[in-house]
């Protein structure tokens, strides 16, 4: 019986024996990590710049699934591997992890309710009426003239409703040509800030639909 072939790394000019595969591409270690961090640092940026979308292609879902999966299997299996290798992957599946579940959730949908954005918990504490732009189940895109910083914790208020804010973190944010900054929100500890699910069951209207 004759010995199994390793598989070659297909990174152009690399001689080394693939230790893990990406969308069918075999890769040594240290190429499987650059080109892990490459697509993550695209899709991150694609985030932090507000085209962030809900059902991105299956080739990156495909991806991310792959880096989750490989991450942890190379930080687990592998022998002799240098613990900054293994801090290297752990972060890698954190966050391929994360944002598969920020892509998993409820789509958005074009709605524009009032609201108002705090900094404390005063009402008086930078305090602006704005306007939703889109809205998730546990999300929202808002215009506003302040600007706010990234991952920043602020309070988020309805003003159509009698419903109590919510606190919520800044995901993203985008300049937008009137000088205004648009701001994408996770609302934190609500599972249907907007009353989606609700609006949907009395319409009958599906998810995503614009009104």
């Amino acid at each position: 019986m004759t010995d199994q072939i390793a598989e070659k790394c297909s990174w152009t000019g690399c001689d080394r024996v693939s230790g893990a595969k990406l969308l069918e591409r075999e890769l040594c270690i240290e190429h499987f990590l650059e080109y892990a961090d490459r697509r993550i640092t695209l899709i991150l940026h694609s985030f932090e710049i507000g085209t962030e979308q809900r059902n991105l292609s299956p080739e990156v879902q495909k991806l991310l699934s792959d880096i989750i999966a490989q991450t942890m299997r190379l930080a687990t299996e592998t022998k002799l591997l240098s613990p900054q290798y293994r801090d290297h992957l752990i972060a890698l599946s954190t966050s391929a992890a994360d944002i598969y579940r920020r892509i998993q959730r409820t789509p958005r949908i074009t709605k524009r309710f009032p609201c108002r954005i705090r900094q404390g918990t005063r009402v008086i504490d930078g305090a602006e009426e704005c306007f939703t732009l889109n809205v998730s189940q546990q999300g929202a895109c808002v215009e506003l003239e302040q600007s706010l910083k990234m991952e920043q914790i602020i309070f988020l208020e309805r003003t159509d409703t009698a419903r109590k804010s919510a606190k919520a973190r800044v995901a993203w944010i985008k300049r937008l040509e009137s000088g205004r900054v648009a701001v994408g929100l996770e609302i934190l500890g609500e599972r249907d800030f907007w009353g989606l699910a609700q609006r949907d069951k009395h319409t009958g209207n599906p998810m995503g639909a614009a009104s």
